[in-house]
């Protein structure tokens, strides 16, 4: 037997256990999915109005919205976010998230921004008002939407009507007549701008010392933005109502209604293509803080193109998930260390060399795993009982092979001349074996969705790991001990060599 190839093939094997224990050693470890290390789990409808029929093009707003949703996941460094679409519904799971309420509301906030003009100003128990000159009649506070109900459930108002909308509730005025602290309403025109114009959104610093949002349009939008300015600038010299007030509104709610400040000039307006919207002063410096960048990144990475109603919303403990995980693990070891008794006591130093194949196996594929953390694959509970099912397929793989050993010198072979032979046979009864196997795990990743595309995956992996090791890791130490006194015929537990001449002279 010509030995450079054979120490060249386990050599090669070497040093790829070498390399992946070297990057497991620098910290690389798998990333976990949301059943392991707990996290968010959400299922939102999407929403349309009663008398809208649904769209054409309806899975193209879909996949518009998902792509949204990931931009907004995607800033907050949420590790491996699963964002996709079934049927009509948008599946979101994000690992190793614990702030459920932030997430809710920034994944299903629509984000509808628009500015336009205010007309007027009406506080509560404000009584309608006849139309005088150029400002068209104003209504009274208890005309257009309820701002007491819930927001979604609010009568809205499109981007091309006028009317009333609903202000915030760090404005709330009490009611001459009840004393209740209501917010107040503005009369205001069609939207003057929307939100599609916005270039970048920061949080940052008001004017007055308070967070705000800072908005940038892009170029057409500054230039539509300082046409209205100017206009807005000239309304407030004039002594309007409105008093030279822009409203810019948040999916239906009046965020900021800021007065045109006396440095800017009737008939030449904003030019640098800035606005700011005025974070509220409610709850601590840091929830405000959270509320403007959020406010930010929602503008930033655009409005959503249909509302969304969360179907279920569900968080994982982390807690429940690390007990997942550890009887994963758990199974996983008790069963390794069942099969290493069984293979060491029955073959002996073969089943040693078995032993060290299970040990490169967990190396390399744990190390394939950490690798496929970074570029989006995160192991799940379905992908570690892939695992523990891989472990008998390595297991499987020994036994054939050392099996179709004591066979061969069962016939007569000698221990070196039956390892060759030998390993032709069980390579070739493995690789039958292990393709239907990952020809069933291919078809099983594609077709399925969700924890059980994890299962199969793994498995697929550990099929093919299985193969490789056979050859260049298990066949080069197993050739070379047979020319050993360590592997014989009582190691490999053959016939008594009187069975076998008897049974020769038998034939």
């Amino acid at each position: 037997m010509n030995k450079k190839p054979v120490i060249g093939a386990l050599a090669f094997s070497l040093a790829i256990v070498m390399a992946a224990g070297i990057y497991l050693g620098l910290g690389a470890r798998p990333q976990l999915g949301l059943d392991l290390q707990g996290g968010i789990s959400a299922v939102y409808t999407a929403e349309l109005p009663d008398d809208v029929e649904t769209p054409e093009d309806f899975e193209d707003i879909l996949d518009e919205t998902i792509e949204v949703i990931r931009a907004r996941v995607d800033s907050l460094g949420v590790a491996e976010p699963d964002i996709s679409r079934s049927g009509t519904d948008v599946l979101v799971q994000l690992p190793g998230v614990a702030d459920a309420d932030r997430l809710q509301e920034l994944i299903g906030t629509t984000a509808q921004l628009t500015f336009r003009k205010v007309i007027a100003t009406v506080p509560p128990g404000a009584e309608p008002q006849p139309a005088t000159g150029d400002v068209p009649a104003i209504p009274g506070y208890d005309e257009g939407p309820d701002c007491t109900a819930p927001v979604d459930e609010r009568e809205e108002l499109g981007t091309d009507e006028r009317g009333l909308m609903c202000g915030t509730e760090d404005e709330s005025q009490p009611d001459p007549e009840t004393g209740e602290l209501l917010v107040p309403k503005y009369f205001v025109e069609p939207a003057a701008l929307t939100g599609d114009r916005i270039d970048d959104a920061f949080a940052a610093f008001g004017q007055a010392g308070g967070l705000a949002v800072s908005l940038e349009l892009d170029s057409e939008g500054a230039a539509e933005f300082a046409e209205i300015t100017a206009e807005l600038a000239c309304e407030r010299d004039q002594g309007f109502p409105g008093q030279g007030r822009f409203a810019i509104t948040l999916d239906g709610i009046v965020e900021s209604a800021p007065t045109m400040a006396p440095g800017v000039q009737c008939g030449v307006g904003i030019r640098d293509g800035s606005a700011s919207i005025t974070v509220g002063s409610a709850g601590s410096q840091q929830e405000q803080e959270e509320e403007a960048q959020d406010l930010a990144l929602i503008l930033r990475t655009g409005a959503l193109p249909i509302s969304l109603e969360a179907a279920t919303f569900e968080t994982v403990s982390a807690t429940l998930g690390a007990d997942s995980l550890q009887a994963g693990l758990l199974a996983g070891l008790i069963g390794l260390a069942l099969v290493g008794v069984w293979l060491i006591g029955f073959y002996r130093i073969l089943g040693v060399v078995a032993m060290l194949e299970l040990v490169v196996f967990g190396v390399i594929v744990m190390a394939l795993i950490s690798l496929l953390g970074e570029v989006g694959f995160a192991l799940t509970l379905a992908g570690v009982a892939g695992l523990i099912v891989s472990i008998g397929i390595a297991a499987d793989s020994s036994i054939i092979f050392r099996e179709r050993i004591r066979d061969e010198v069962n016939l007569g072979k000698t221990v070196r001349s039956g390892v060759q032979k030998a390993f032709t046979s069980a390579f070739r009864t493995n690789l039958a074996g292990n393709t239907v196997t990952l020809t069933a795990a291919v078809i099983l990743y594609f077709l399925a969705v969700g924890p059980v595309r994890g299962f199969a995956l793994m498995l697929g992996i550990a099929t093919v790991l299985d193969l490789f090791i056979l050859y260049f890791f298990t066949r080069p130490i197993v050739f070379l001990l047979a020319n050993t006194r360590f592997v014989n015929r009582k190691t490999v537990r053959a016939a008594d060599t009187a069975a076998v001449v008897t049974a020769g002279s038998r034939r």
